[in-house]
This record gives structure tokens, C-alpha cells and sequence, in this order.
């Protein structure tokens, strides 16, 4: 047995080394080469992507250069007065201040909800996402006239609003009225991510522009601004009731003067007296008392 092995290796040792070799070939192959030509072709299909990509971009900004920047960013500027990107509260209470004091209207309490939002446990993030409109309750008092102007206002100033409910309330011995309001003030942050290169650039349509058109024709009440200032607006002298609504229940009580300084006695007429004598009876005075009064 062992002479057959023998004489088998003597006689193919050639076709032996030559296995040899293309075994370690074929593992060198499967190893090394096939990895690297996957890389290579992944390579040139990135290449191309970045490529159709690069010439996405250098259209979109030949497009964008024709634009005209400074028409740009006064659309930009309109919309974040109209619609800023955060809550606002200082162009919100400005706004709301211009208005009443532009149409003689005295505000007597004013309460914001949606301000902020608290997490569920104490320095973990909240989940739930905010909404994008603050409510705001005011309440307003004044002339009825006066107060349908600042509704007319309201919905027509550029830091857009609008009003869910009404409930007005006459106020006594007075032409005025109490207003409470129910005013939504809308907000929209900015986009936390950019689109896609392949998203298209589209032009402003006609619905858009008129939109724009109709923002810009609103008048602004305060100023865009680190400060955000309140436009300068001439005061008008509010007329307050000159009775209270509600009687104070712990005002001292002051004695009221009597109208005529006539006597009392001057009134009643002229009486004879009556004089009873010791020995009379009751029956006979109270028959006596009706006689004299006569």
C-alpha cells in the first residue's frame, strides 16, 4: 500500500504543485480581488451621483443668482412679521396694546395660554410636539362702535390673528361694555431639516403672490427688531364709567341729608292736647283721643 502511494506521488508530483497553486490562486481571488472590484464599482457609481448632484446644485444656483436677492428677503421679512418663526410675545402684547389704544378701548385683563410646555419628568424632553398658535384671552372696555373697529383691526394687521369667541357684557349706569376676546395668534417654525438636492425649485405661483400682496398691504404695528418697539401711535384719552359696575359692599355708609329743613311738626296738623284727669277710665280716653284729633 504504502509502494502505491509512492509510486502515485513520484508519478503526478507535477499536477500536485500545479493544484497547489491554483487552490492558493482561487483563495487569493475570493479574498482580495472580488472585494476590490465591488469597491471599485461602488466608487464609480458614487462618482457619478455626486456628479448629477453637483450639476443639480450649479443649476439651482444660477437660478437662485437670477433672482432678486433684495425682493427676497423683503417677502422673507413680511412673512416672518405676519408669521414669525418663534411665539413673539413681544410683537403679540405690542400689537394687541396698539390696537386698544388706537381705538379708546381700556384693557382690563389679558391672559396667554401655550407659552410654554412642560416635560413629563423633570429635565427630560417632552415628546409631545407644540402646536404652532398661542390663545389669548383679553378682556376690553368701551364704546360698542369703538369696539367693532378694533375687531375690524384685529384680522387686518400684519401679525396675523384671529378671533374664536365673543362675549359682551353691558356695564350699569354707563353707554359702555366689557369684551372678553378669544384671539389665536399663529406661529411656524423654522424646517429642522433642508430638502433634497433633487427637490425642484418652483416659482411663485399667482396664488402665492397675491397672498404676499395681501401681507404687505396689512399695516405693522411694531418694528422688526432686536427691541421690537412699538410704532408710535397718539394716545386717545380712555373714557372710564363714571359709576362703578359692581357696588362696594365695604364702603362706609354716609347719612343722607334731608331734603326740606321744614320741622316735622309744621306738617302735622294743629292739635289741641288732651288732658286726662286721675280718675278717668281708658274707654274714656281712647274715645277722647279720636275726638281731639278731629
Amino acid at each position: 500500500m504504502k509502494l502505491k502511494i509512492r509510486r502515485f506521488i513520484r508519478l503526478h508530483k507535477h499536477l500536485a504543485l500545479y493544484g497547489a497553486v491554483f487552490i492558493v490562486t482561487l483563495i487569493a481571488l475570493i479574498v482580495g480581488l472580488i472585494p476590490a472590484i465591488s469597491k471599485s464599482v461602488k466608487l464609480v457609481s458614487d462618482l457619478r451621483t455626486m456628479q448629477d448632484d453637483i450639476n443639480r446644485i450649479q443649476t439651482k444656483v444660477s437660478m437662485l443668482q437670477n433672482l432678486n436677492q433684495q425682493e427676497l428677503e423683503k417677502y422673507a421679512s413680511d412673512m416672518l412679521a405676519a408669521v414669525p418663526a418663534d411665539r413673539s410675545l413681544t410683537t403679540l402684547l405690542s400689537t394687541i396694546d396698539s390696537l386698544a389704544v388706537k381705538h379708546n378701548l381700556f384693557i382690563s385683563d389679558m391672559s396667554i395660554e401655550g407659552v410654554t410646555s412642560l416635560a413629563s419628568r423633570s429635565g427630560a424632553v417632552a415628546i409631545k410636539a407644540e402646536g404652532n398658535s398661542l390663545i389669548e384671552t383679553i378682556s376690553l372696555q368701551g364704546e360698542l362702535l369703538n369696539l367693532r373697529n378694533f375687531l375690524s383691526d384685529c384680522i387686518r394687521v400684519r401679525r396675523l390673528m384671529r378671533v374664536k369667541d365673543l362675549v359682551l357684557t353691558s356695564m350699569p349706569k354707563s353707554n359702555l361694555i366689557t369684551a372678553k376676546l378669544t384671539v389665536e395668534v399663529f406661529y411656524l417654525p423654522f424646517p429642522q431639516t433642508i430638502g433634497k438636492i433633487s427637490d425642484v425649485i418652483e416659482p411663485f405661483s399667482q396664488k402665492e403672490m397675491t397672498t404676499l400682496a395681501t401681507i404687505q398691504s396689512f399695516p405693522m404695528l411694531f418694528s422688526m427688531g432686536s427691541g421690537a418697539s412699538v410704532q408710535s401711535i397718539t394716545p386717545v384719552k380712555t373714557i372710564l364709567p363714571t359709576a362703578p359696575s359692581v357696588v362696594d359692599p365695604f364702603a362706609p355708609i354716609r347719612p343722607r341729608a334731608i331734603i326740606s329743613p321744614t320741622p316735622m311738626t309744621t306738617l302735622l296738623p294743629s292739635v289741641s292736647p288732651i288732658r286726662l284727669s286721675p280718675t278717668s277710665t281708658p274707654r274714656a280716653t281712647s274715645s277722647a283721643s279720636p275726638e281731639g284729633l278731629r
